[in-house]
Formats: C-alpha cells, sequence, structure tokens
C-alpha cells in the first residue's frame, strides 16, 4: 500500500499564495502602465500602491504576521471593488489570492517565542480588554481621518487637463493627504491591537484546553 501524499501545512500555502499575489500584482501593472507609465500619473500611483500592497502582504505571510496579512489582503480587495470600471479586474487575481494567504495564515504556527512569551507573561482580562477597546477607538478615528481627508477635503483639486506627475503634485492637497495617512496608521494600529489581543486570547484558551485534555 503506497504512502497518501503529503499535504502542503498552511504556512507554505500561505507563502505561496502570497507570492504569488506579488507576481499578478506586478503583471497587472506591467499590463496597465507600458508603454506610458507617467500618461495619467494619478492611476499609476493606485497601480503601484496596488503592488506595495501584494508585496508588504508577502512579507507578512513569510514573517508569520497574520495581521499585517489580512491589512493589506483586505486593502487591496477594497482598491479592486472601488476601481472595479478600471484598474479592478486586473489586480483582482492578486486580491484573491492574498486573501487566500490570509485565510491560511490563521492556520499556521506563531513565531519562534510567541507561544511561550503569552504563557509566561499572560495580560489580565482588564488589561486585554482596555487594548482591545483602545484598537477600537484608534480604528473609528482612523476611519473618521481617513474619511475627512479623503473625502470631504478631497486629496486633489481639479483643474488638471491632463494627469501628469508635474500636475498631480501641484494639486495634491498635502493637509488632506496628511489627515488620510493620519487615518491609515491609526486604522492599522488600532487593527492590529484587536488583533493581537485576539491571537494572545486564542493561544490562552488553547492552553488551557489542552491542560483540561491531560487531566
Amino acid at each position: 500500500m503506497s504512502p497518501s501524499p503529503r499535504l502542503p501545512d498552511a504556512l507554505t500555502v500561505s507563502r505561496f499564495l502570497a507570492g504569488l499575489a506579488v507576481v499578478l500584482a506586478t503583471l497587472a501593472a506591467i499590463v496597465l502602465l507600458v508603454p506610458r507609465p507617467l500618461a495619467d500619473a494619478f492611476f499609476a500611483a493606485w497601480v503601484l500602491f496596488a503592488v506595495v500592497l501584494a508585496v508588504v502582504g508577502a512579507l507578512g505571510a513569510w514573517t508569520r504576521r497574520t495581521a499585517l496579512v489580512w491589512v493589506t489582503a483586505l486593502l487591496l480587495a477594497g482598491l479592486s471593488i472601488v476601481g472595479m470600471w478600471s484598474l479592478g479586474p486586473f489586480v483582482a487575481p492578486a486580491s484573491l489570492a492574498l486573501l487566500g494567504a490570509a485565510v491560511a495564515s490563521l492556520w499556521t504556527a506563531p513565531r519562534p517565542g510567541v507561544h511561550e512569551a503569552i504563557l509566561d507573561n499572560p495580560p489580565s482580562v482588564l488589561e486585554a480588554v482596555l487594548k482591545t477597546l483602545a484598537g477600537v477607538v484608534l480604528v473609528v478615528v482612523g476611519i473618521g481621518l481617513v474619511y475627512d481627508g479623503a473625502i470631504v477635503r478631497e486629496l486633489f483639486a481639479r483643474g488638471c487637463s491632463s494627469e501628469t506627475l508635474s500636475c498631480m503634485l501641484a494639486a495634491t492637497r498635502w493637509d488632506a493627504v496628511g489627515l488620510s495617512l493620519l487615518g491609515l496608521a491609526g486604522i492599522g494600529s488600532g487593527g492590529w491591537l484587536v488583533w493581537k489581543q485576539v491571537a494572545i486570547g486564542r493561544v490562552l484558551a488553547s492552553n488551557v484546553a489542552g491542560s483540561a485534555f491531560r487531566e
């Protein structure tokens, strides 16, 4: 009787899909931007942003930073949906691959030493609740800042006859850009805080379940 083939582990799947997302996003950028990469600087910026998201997500997958993979995957998915009539169909395959990497990352083991560090110094219930609430507040405030900067104030003034790089830089409302970046930082840090508490809770719960099973 021949042995059944061994299935790849979750970490391998996550890394493979994240790497595939980088390849697909890069191919999409080549298709969309060649042969005139700066003919529409605004459009080119969003295309390159999609590539950056895929690369950052892949780094998260390779370093077992699940929260980072999820944040970049959701941002790339949002970009695909918002840009469904332009770049969306081209970056959608990369988005799906990165979402697959994010899902697979849920079953990967924590980084070496993380599990032991949590068990050696577990947070109190009050500490976990306060950090979770702080993360939620940061996310809400961040969303408000992004809305104010990108939607209310608008990132770019109107008036460019062609979306060249020089015109885009001149039309940029840097106060709105600053608010939006600050909001994105708040969303990212708040999401990381919440995710970390969830991860700690999973480790503690699995340890309690394991102890009960051994007894």
